[in-house]
């Protein structure tokens, strides 16, 4: 019985205390190359231990009261009476803190060779360095990817800008796209035509585009080649191809020519006029409040005939 007492109260809490140290050590050693935060972990928990012990040595020698705050520490840490260093928690605490702490000294003298564990065990060190190879591998495959995500980035920006025309978007009469392009400092597209296929798409912000042309110079009052529109390209409102056919009739009626049109026959005439072909009558009334004369005269010729017309003019047949 005695020597199973002393196996039990001894012998196994020491061995214990051993394995759990040496454990503890071990661990730090294998993840030291990596983690070198963990040195100083340890050292950490062995000046506590030792402050603790220095604080319960302090309490004693001036004979502290309970009241004092070295007593109170204590006195939370171990209930007394009694020191600090009798206490079977505190003793483990601290034997495992100093093996830990002499072993990683012992492991730091190592480290260039991944620790007194490794060094001494090759094999052992080729995990460790084969872990090390797969990580920086890791970070060379993250790397590649996102040089492959740039790559990939740049190209569709390449194929939106090859892609983004803006000749396509006044043709669409994309006012937000253009009040973006002036806003960065980019020019208007300057191809009249365009223009007035683009406010035929009669948007509820074609009025805004042509505020926007005018403020970047364009004056309303110049001609436009309105005879582009005869060709019915780009053109799909139903009001405006009627209208055209209802002028090319005309033309054709009043010259007796199957092949004649209205407005080829016409020098390059104003926006009204084209308001008015194309029915839009919601622009008609902003383009005489900014100054267009309903009146203004344009010169026609056909087989040596010469007269002129005027969007009153033009407003008059199409009313017929």
């Amino acid at each position: 019985m005695r020597i199973y007492e002393f196996v039990k109260e001894h012998v196994i809490p020491f061995n214990s205390v051993i394995a759990m140290a040496v454990t503890v050590a071990a661990v730090l050693d294998f993840l030291a190359p990596q983690a070198a935060y963990l040195a100083w972990l340890s050292y950490a928990l062995a000046g506590l231990v030792l402050l603790a012990m220095g604080i319960e040595i302090r309490c004693q020698r001036t004979a502290a009261s309970g009241d004092s705050w070295g007593a109170s520490v204590l006195n939370r840490l171990r209930a007394p009476p009694g020191p600090l260093w009798k206490s079977p928690a505190w003793q483990v605490i601290g034997i495992i803190a100093l093996l830990a702490l002499a072993l990683g000294q012992a492991s730091k003298a190592h480290s260039e060779t991944g620790g007194l564990i490794a060094s001494a065990m090759p094999n052992l060190r080729n995990v460790q360095v084969l872990l090390l190879d797969l990580r920086n591998d890791t970070q060379r495959i993250q790397a590649t990817l996102d040089g492959v995500d740039s790559k990939v980035a740049s190209i569709q920006n390449s194929l939106e800008s090859a892609l983004d025309d803006p000749m396509e978007r006044l043709m669409q009469g994309d006012y937000p796209y253009f009040e973006k392009r002036v806003q960065a400092g980019k020019s208007l597209p300057q191809h009249k035509l365009t223009l007035l296929w683009g406010l035929n798409k009669k948007r509820d912000d074609r009025i805004a585009l042509l505020q926007l042309y005018q403020r970047q110079g364009m004056n309303l009052n110049a001609g436009l080649p309105l005879s582009g529109l005869e060709s019915g390209v780009a053109i799909d409102d139903a009001l405006t191809l009627k209208n055209l056919e209802t002028l090319s009739a005309y033309a054709k009626k009043r010259f007796h020519n199957p092949m004649v049109q209205f407005l080829s026959l016409c020098a390059d005439m104003d926006l009204l006029v084209y308001a008015h072909i194309a029915g839009d009558d919601l622009l008609a009334r902003w383009l005489i409040e900014q100054g267009l004369n309903p009146s203004a005269s344009y010169a026609c010729e056909f087989g040596g005939q010469r007269w002129t017309t005027s969007a009153r003019d033009i407003q008059t047949i199409l009313a017929r």
